[in-house]
């Protein structure tokens, strides 16, 4: 611990050193572990309070190489004022570092419940598609919809929860209570419904997956998660690549 707190307080000097205001376990650095905002010639670097000395180390040098590449392209896309026109020789080197931070559960986890609601989605699909064989995973039936948009149950196509004005008193229609707010639904318009749910959770997973990706593969971020091993675990980044 000890000698996570001179690194800390190193970092923590030199960054101050450059004209930047830091921030440390002061926010939540606007959702993230570490955050670097720039508003002309200042700067500002924020580490969220929910790390511990080792995590906020990583992160510290993470965001100062954001600052240093802003220094030096301003669009913060290509890290070639580094490796000038040889950054595709690194590039799969930086990836296989990139590879190595991303928790293994996490990626897991993430990948799992996407092959969870797949699975799922194909199953209630293949239920539907005895009374109506047209149905397709990838768009809308005309004919079951034609039938749930005569009642109030038409909402939940779009919707998981959705409250509907009834008079005075507002009515909240829920996937999760289908069977009790709609006692006499059809089998065949409960699964739909259902599968209209399952695949706007899938699609929200799939975009997860893609901003991720996004994420971990952008030039700016591949170059400073490089730094953190390469000023934190030097040794280890040279067994890695």
């Amino acid at each position: 611990m000890a000698c996570q707190r001179d690194i800390i307080i190193k970092l923590k000097n030199y960054i101050e050193s450059n004209g930047i205001v830091l921030n440390i376990g002061q926010n939540k650095a606007r959702g993230n572990k570490g955050f670097f905002k720039t508003n002309n010639y200042s700067y500002r670097i924020d580490i969220s309070k929910n790390l511990n000395d080792e995590e906020a180390a990583k992160v510290m040098v993470h965001e100062l190489i954001h600052f240093i590449h802003y220094k030096n392209d301003k669009s913060l896309k290509s890290p070639e004022f580094i490796f000038k026109d040889k950054y595709n020789l690194y590039e799969d080197d930086l990836l296989k570092l990139t590879v190595d931070s991303v928790p293994k559960d996490f990626a897991q986890n993430i990948y799992e419940k996407k092959e969870c609601l797949k699975k799922e989605c194909e199953k209630i699909s293949a239920k539907i598609k005895k009374i109506y064989p047209d149905i397709k995973l990838s768009d809308k039936n005309n004919r079951i919809e034609k039938e749930i948009r005569k009642t109030e149950l038409k909402y939940l196509i779009k919707y998981d929860r959705v409250k509907v004005l009834c008079g005075f008193k507002p009515k909240i229609y829920s996937t999760d209570n289908l069977l009790n707010d709609f006692p006499l639904i059809e089998q065949e318009q409960a699964d739909y419904i259902k599968l209209c749910s399952l695949k706007r959770k899938l699609n929200r997973i799939n975009r997860r997956i893609s901003g991720l990706n996004r994420y971990y593969t952008n030039p700016a971020e591949l170059l400073a998660r490089s730094f953190e091993y390469y000023f934190l675990k030097p040794a280890y980044m040279k067994r890695l690549t």
